[in-house]
């Protein structure tokens, strides 16, 4: 960040604070808006990070991983297809409808019915039936074992059934749930307002009106931060550490996050497209220098990486998730051995705010790749066309840049979620992130999913890992470190996977 910069928002610090005006409020700024109102039809954490303040979930992923009963009060295995679930008594939707049984069966048999799939519909496809025991148990039968059960619990949310129901769509506009703040408006693109839920069954929230805001470019987040018009921003990029620093306003607050970010490499294209090829694949992972992406367009806050997976997660290998080594030769070599010598041209997507330095990232990438002979026209584009065309398989581009934040902290919230190339024979089908279409991997996260001896687990992730590590369908790059702007007058710590919980958070 240059002089001038800095000396720019130090003298936005100098307007005078607003915070004594506002005293009730905190505003939080994300580099994009939320693009859906249903939290169990999205797959996005600046969306959850919204909606998790309306709705909430069966169980709670706490900040060191482990899952807490929430609206549940607790979970037990029958045997290793039936569970049972005992739910909270006394809790009450936004609107005064009761909490039942009913309406959670009523919630799971919507995510299954495949008349109306939903972004997570397929998470659930192991769920057989769900039986109502009496008003506050429920029995669920699946048709294979399912140890991450309790674990998809954490972003199961819980809608009301009669609401939802008899209101048509209004539910999309104007979502009702039981969490600790309650909507009150949402102008898109501008800011997402919520107000405390003073009835919350956990107890009321500190802080009385919470605000997002969607704003985009990083310098106009750290302005914004000084000046006071924003309490806490995401994703602050390296070059504005020492003027938050120094503002006197605001500190940057940092954890390792649970985040990494890659390349989709779209390789089902023609068969005689370079990247179908994973010779190809495996030349663009040895072209591409990591480590200096991290040191010089990230500032030093991440690290490289080989995998879907980091350290983080149940079923991680460190041996396996070495990054690959910067070795631009081997990767001419390798593009020489697939058929081409003199390189190839190739589309890449970005989104620019989404991630720390995202777009940055991919300039990076660009240039990096030219030195082997691959060129690459890179597209910027506005987040929500750019995860809607994802979600939707229509990517207009051979590759996009794009991170996963594994809520889960299971190998299955990754490996599957992401790969899972549907090639089995009656298992569910193909995800919307996959373009990978891989028997043996396919069998081996189908059966780690149906497995409950966890070292059984882990081998099937390795054989994964392996196959995956041999096809490189994706150009592996790092795991993100989170960096916040926060006011100095906002108690909070942020947690590794990126959820900005308000009922968390107090103003000194």
């Amino acid at each position: 960040m240059n002089k001038g910069w800095i000396g720019f928002l130090a003298s936005l610090a100098l307007l005078g604070s607003v915070w004594a005006q506002r005293s009730d409020t905190i505003v939080i700024a994300q580099g994009v808006d939320v693009t859906v109102l249903d939290p169990n039809n999205q797959l996005e954490t600046p969306t959850a990070n919204v909606l998790a303040n309306i709705f909430d979930t069966l169980y709670m992923r706490m900040p060191d991983g482990t899952a807490r009963p929430w609206l549940a009060t607790g979970v037990r295995a029958i045997n290793p297809t039936t569970w049972e679930m005992t739910i909270r008594q006394g809790v009450k939707f936004h609107n005064g409808e009761d909490l039942t049984a009913e309406t959670v069966k009523w919630n799971f048999e919507r995510v299954i019915d495949p008349q109306r799939p939903l972004r997570i519909s397929n998470s659930w496809a192991n769920l057989a039936s769900v039986q109502v025991v009496n008003p506050t148990t429920l029995r669920f039968t699946t048709r294979n074992p399912f140890p991450v059960f309790v674990t998809r619990l954490t972003g199961f949310y819980i809608l009301p059934q009669k609401y939802v129901t008899e209101n048509g769509n209004r539910y999309l506009q104007e979502p009702v749930g039981t969490g600790p703040y309650k909507f009150v408006r949402w102008v898109r693109d501008q800011q997402f307002e919520l107000e405390a839920n003073p009835n919350y069954w956990g107890g009321a929230p500190k802080i009385r009106r919470v605000i997002f805001r969607p704003i985009p470019e990083a310098s106009s987040r750290v302005a914004e931060l000084i000046s006071g018009g924003v309490d806490i921003i995401t994703n602050l990029v390296p070059e504005a550490v020492n003027a938050v620093r120094s503002s006197g306003a605001a500190e940057v607050r940092s954890v390792p996050s649970i985040r990494n970010i890659f390349i989709m490499l779209n390789t089902s294209g023609k068969a005689d497209s370079p990247l179908a090829n994973p010779k190809v694949r495996l030349a663009l992972n040895y072209a591409v220098d990591k480590r200096a992406i991290v040191k010089n367009v990230l500032g030093g806050f991440g690290q490289p990486t080989g995998c879907p997976l980091n350290s983080y997660i149940f079923g991680y290998d460190a041996r396996s998730c070495q990054p690959y080594e910067y070795n631009p030769t081997r990767a001419k070599q390798l593009l020489a051995e697939a058929g081409y010598p003199n390189g190839f041209t190739m589309t890449m997507g970005s989104p620019n705010g989404r991630y720390l330095n995202d777009r940055q990232v991919a300039e990076a990438l660009v240039g990096q790749l030219a030195q082997v002979g691959v060129r690459v026209e890179l597209r910027v584009q506005e987040w929500s066309t750019y995860v809607g065309q994802i979600l939707e398989r229509r990517i207009p581009t051979d590759a996009v840049l794009l991170g996963w934040g594994n809520n889960e902290f299971d190998a299955d919230n990754s490996l599957y979620s992401l790969f899972y190339g549907g090639t089995v024979r009656g298992g569910p089908r193909q995800v919307a992130f996959s373009y990978i279409r891989s028997v043996p991997l396919d069998n081996a996260l189908l059966q780690a999913q149906r497995t409950t001896d966890p070292e059984q687990r882990k081998k099937l992730y390795l054989d994964a890992l392996r196959v995956l590590r041999a096809e490189s369908p994706w150009i592996f790059l790092h795991q993100q470190e989170d960096l916040y702007g926060v006011s100095k007058r906002v108690d909070w710590k942020p947690r590794p996977d990126e959820r900005l919980f308000a009922a968390d958070m107090a103003l000194k």
